[in-house]
């Protein structure tokens, strides 16, 4: 039997469009065998996915794979904006390099499983943990690792609606003003300062340093309730932005704080509050 965790990620963070992920507290977990049993799946909400990516993901590594059956449990709501997705491709990577019996590389099983993903922030974050940048270089991808400040929580807020990734990316621009583009490299620079510690976190300062202005105002329209609930938290001066694509909100909490957040959030109608912690595991093989 082998068994492999990979956490759920939020990225871009605002300003860090497809550069920037952070792993979450929440995960899943895969266990699985040589068989033709089938697979027996759990995750929150009432469609199930197949484990074709976990599949794929396995088979970018060792090939050709032998029939397998097995479990997946999944704390990571489906279409959310929370990397599931990056999560059965992480967990995939790290089974194929145990059927392998090859020992896991984060950078190199990046490499394998960017492809398979379509962008490679969230399995970033799900491969290595902790607050990840990841820049294309000659090659291939270079990642940056942090680790996250623990002044400063994520919360999560889920919506009942889903909207899925492929759909929240039609609608962006193929390029944007030169003042855009500046604004948001220079937010990105000082949230990672931010969340890394480097720079003591305030409120003020997370609030200044999630304003995007290159994929959220063109994502809106999908998400009505989302740009409605992200607008009334802003104004609150929460500092929250889209989690991934969305449809789900994170919110960076500085510790201390957690109430005045959640006293705004209870004025938005229909929204569950996950409130979550980093994580600085990425994914991992547990059993083998």
């Amino acid at each position: 039997m082998i068994k492999v965790t990979a956490p759920a990620s939020t990225a871009n963070l605002g300003p860090g469009f497809d550069c920037l992920g952070a792993a979450l507290s929440i995960g899943l977990e895969v266990s699985a065998a040589e068989g033709d049993d089938g697979w027996e799946i759990e995750v929150p909400g009432s469609e199930s996915p197949s484990p074709d990516l976990l599949l794929r993901a396995a088979e970018a590594v060792v090939g050709d794979l032998p029939p397998l059956s097995g479990a997946i449990r999944s704390e990571i709501p489906l279409q959310a904006g929370l990397g599931s997705s990056a999560a059965a491709i992480a967990a995939g990577l790290l089974l194929g390099c145990a059927l392998a019996e090859r020992a896991p590389v984060a950078g190199e099983l990046l490499q394998l499983g960017a492809p398979i993903e379509g962008h490679p922030d969230n399995l970033a974050a799900a491969l290595y943990g902790g607050l990840t940048l990841v820049v294309p270089v000659a090659g291939g991808l270079d990642v940056l690792p942090f680790v996250p400040t623990s002044s400063v929580r994520p919360f999560i807020l889920l919506p009942r609606e889903r909207l899925g990734t492929a759909e929240a990316r039609r609608v962006l621009p193929s390029e944007v003003p030169l003042a855009d583009a500046v604004s948001n490299t220079a937010r990105a620079t000082g949230l990672i300062a931010l969340l890394s510690g480097v720079v003591s976190p305030s409120s003020d300062r997370l609030w200044t340093y999630t304003h995007d202005l290159v994929h959220q105002p063109h994502r809106a329209p999908l998400m009505p309730r989302t740009a409605e609930a992200l607008d009334k938290l802003r104004q609150a001066g929460v500092p929250a932005a889209l989690s991934g694509a969305g449809p789900s909100v994170v919110c960076l909490v500085v510790v201390g704080e957690e109430e005045g957040t959640k006293d705004v959030v209870k004025e938005l109608d229909g929204w569950d509050l996950l409130e979550l912690d980093w994580s600085t595991d990425g994914a991992r093989i547990v059993e083998h």
